[in-house]
């Protein structure tokens, strides 16, 4: 089918004032049809439904284990077959498990890369020949401030971000001469519910807050207005650029 609107797919979108869902609302907002891909069915339903129902425009839910390529590979043809286009590609999901380097299991290294990186480079590869037939699209990865300023207990989470970074660096500088604009959004310490849940506990996001400048760490929609304005700004001239959305913390280098 064919489309004059503009779709959106985001991922790890689902969850109830999380990054991905404030995302998906503040693109919504903007005029977009979501495809909204997790892996939770009862949030994912209600995240489609609240979109539908606030913004008045057309959302789906589509459940995807991101951790497979072949299910990335399934979900964008269904985003193509139903909504006709892809122009922004926003990879919110990540699992962020807080253990020191000395406990880390081969497990965690496997959860933690093949969901926080591979899943995002899997998307990028997915999108790009429905983007490169449009001549135009825009894709936003989210890395962390954790890929820049180490966080005890999040070595996992840095380095797997960190990838993501360059990744994205390089897939800007390929897909430039394509109309594909690839930016980089890197939040600092964030108040969210999978933050609460495995990241840095509310004492130490009190602390790490504490010490920038902002006097607190950020909110998800705060860090969703980053990512939509990367999303639906029409100049391609931030395409590789890493927008750092922390409060006024300096990166360290």
């Amino acid at each position: 089918m064919t489309n004059s609107k503009r779709v959106a797919i985001v991922t790890g979108a689902a969850r109830p004032w999380g990054l991905g869902r404030c995302t998906a609302m503040g693109l919504a907002a903007k005029g977009f049809d979501i495809a909204v891909v997790d892996m939770r069915d009862d949030w994912g339903e209600e995240a489609a439904a609240a979109i539908r129902r606030e913004a008045e425009t057309r959302a789906a839910y589509m459940k995807t284990d991101l951790r497979q390529r072949s299910n990335i590979e399934a979900m964008v043809a269904r985003v193509v077959r139903e909504f006709g286009r892809i122009d922004v590609l926003a990879n919110v999901a990540a699992v962020c498990p807080s253990e020191r380097i000395e406990d880390l299991k081969e497990e965690t290294y496997e959860q933690v890369f093949r969901t926080n990186f591979l899943g995002t480079a899997f998307c990028c590869q997915a999108v790009l020949q429905q983007m490169r037939s449009q001549k135009s699209g825009h894709i936003v990865n989210i890395a962390s401030g954790g890929a820049i300023t180490p966080y005890a207990g999040l070595a996992l989470y840095g380095a797997a971000k960190a990838a993501v970074i360059q990744f994205s660096k390089v897939l800007a500088f390929e897909e430039a001469k394509n109309g594909i604009v690839v930016t980089i959004v890197a939040p600092g310490p964030m108040h969210t519910a999978m933050g609460r849940e495995s990241g840095p506990t509310e004492e130490d996001l009190k602390q790490l807050g504490a010490s920038m400048p902002l006097g607190r760490p950020c909110y998800p929609e705060e860090v969703a207005e980053v990512i939509v304005f990367a999303a639906t700004n029409s100049s391609n001239v931030l395409t590789g650029q890493t927008l750092h959305a922390r409060g006024g913390a300096l990166p360290m280098v």
